[in-house]
This record gives C-alpha cells, structure tokens and sequence, in this order.
C-alpha cells in the first residue's frame, strides 16, 4: 500500500493506519467546534494562567479543563467523527486515558522541538506488550491530536516515523526499515485530526525563526480495557465516572490509584466497591 497525505472514507482511514500505524483526518472538526475550542483555550489562557503548566519544550498545556467541563469536553473526548475509529483499532476496548490541550506562541514557536519517543504506560505494560501483535491495528494504546490553528511550513509539526511501533530504539527502527524509515512531518489545516498508535516513533518538529503562527493542538489519549491505565495523574468528573449511562461510566472506568483518591475526596456519591478505595492513602 502506498503511503498517502491525507485519508477521508473510513475504509481509507483504517486501512493506511494498518499499514503505517496512523492516518491523517481533514476537517475532522467543523468551523463551528474550532470556534468553540479556541474560544475556550483563549478565556482559560487569560482568566486562569495558572491551570496551564510552565513551557515544556515551548508549550503551555492544561490537561483540568474536562473537570471543569465535563459535558461539554466529552463531546470531544468522544468525537462523533473519531471515536468509532478508536473503537475500531482498540478492538471495541476504548477506554480514557488522558485529554489536554496545548498552546504554543509565536515567541517560543522556534524552540518548541522534541526529540523522538514513543508513548508506554507509567504503569509498565501488560503481558509484556507495548503494542499488540494480535491486534490487526497493533494498538494497545491510541492518540488523536486535533490542530485548533493552521499548521503552515514555518510551524511546529506533529511527526512520526511510520511503521517503527516494534522496535526498541530509533537506531534499531533505522537500521530494520533500511529505506523504508521515514520522518514524516504533518502539517494542515485548523480542524485537521492525526490518528496515530503511540508506540509509533513520533516528535515535534519545531517552528523556523520566522514562524508567525505558533501552535496549538488538542491531544486525546485512550488505553484499552485490558491495558494499564497510560498516566497516574489524569482525573475524571463524577458526572461522568458515575454516570446513569451505562456505556458513558464504562468508558470512564478505568481508574488509577490518583483517580480513586480523588474520587474519595472530591465525589458527593460513595466510591463504587469494586474500586479498591480503602488501599489508597
């Protein structure tokens, strides 16, 4: 299969992450949700500066804002577009992991780049597997990241080394995918959506000198259930870990020990038994 700049049918979508470990979703959010999302990021960056963490490698992030809120952020944790194709390459299994954004300005656009990495559990991994070889999409674990501004040729980029999910250092991806190793910077417009299984290989690129955009993105990870949860920090709101529908509290449910901490301290409702809520200090 050939390698292609954008996918939009489903059937192109699932079938270019298959074969390269992501896919790349135009328009994946309306003029109408880009204006909401942005709008957001704009009020909390200036009324609650203090929400947002200090620049990592150029970028602000603020990883509260579905606490705060919870409808409203779920519609896009959720996405109508993109969560049956998570459903699809974590086999039906989906589950929240983490949600944030990130902002990069047009100051610190230029220092903003990373190194290569790929994304495991802080929890280790289960049965030894970072990625799933009896998952026909390999994914233990699945990230959208949703551009908020246009990403042009001068801005921080989103890139990834396509099909490198299996090995165990950048050198050894190399050397195995000989000509086939590629770093391929993604650029595009506001609303566009990267599919990716992030144990892919994967940076930021960072801005050239002249970049008069900066950057800013919205990230959504998701673990399977029979993965470990991905971070130890990210918190659900009751609304939604306690919901009255069902499929909304099971996609909500898997909880780490800060999760259930907070639960205990912060829920009006009791800690469902089933979550081991007397081990945690």
């Amino acid at each position: 299969m050939k390698r292609t700049e954008t996918q939009k049918t489903r059937e192109e979508i699932l079938a270019h992450y298959q074969a390269f470990g992501y896919a790349v979703i135009p328009d994946a959010l309306s003029a109408e949700e880009l204006d909401e999302l942005n709008r957001l990021v704009d009020r909390e960056l200036a009324a609650d500066p203090d929400s947002w963490h200090k620049p990592i490698e150029g970028a602000v992030g603020n990883g509260s804002l579905l606490l705060k809120y919870p409808r409203e952020m779920d519609r896009f944790v959720r996405h109508r577009k993109l969560f049956p194709l998570i459903q699809e390459v974590l086999r039906g299994e989906a589950r929240f992991a983490q949600f944030d954004f990130r902002d990069i300005t047009v100051e610190r656009a230029s220092g903003s780049a990373m190194g290569f990495h790929r994304d495991i559990s802080w929890y280790g991994t289960v049965g030894g597997k970072i990625w799933d070889p009896e998952n026909p999409y390999k994914s233990t674990y699945a990230c959208v990241i949703y551009y908020l501004k246009d990403v042009h040729d001068c801005c921080p980029a989103f890139c990834l080394v396509p099909n490198s999910h299996e090995y165990g250092t950048l050198d050894e991806a190399k050397e195995k995918l000989g000509a086939a190793y590629e770093e391929v910077p993604i650029r595009g417009k506001a609303g566009t959506a990267i599919l990716y299984n992030i144990t892919t290989y994967h940076t930021r690129k960072g801005g050239k000198p002249e970049c008069a955009h900066g950057r800013r993105t919205m990230h959504n990870y998701h673990s399977r259930e029979s993965s470990a949860p991905l971070t130890n920090w990210a918190t659900v709101p009751e609304e939604l870990a306690l919901s009255a529908d069902k499929d909304t509290r099971l996609f909500y449910s898997q909880w780490t020990p800060n999760q259930i901490k907070y639960a205990r301290d912060h829920y009006k409702q009791p800690v469902p038994s089933y979550y081991p809520v007397k081990s945690i200090k």
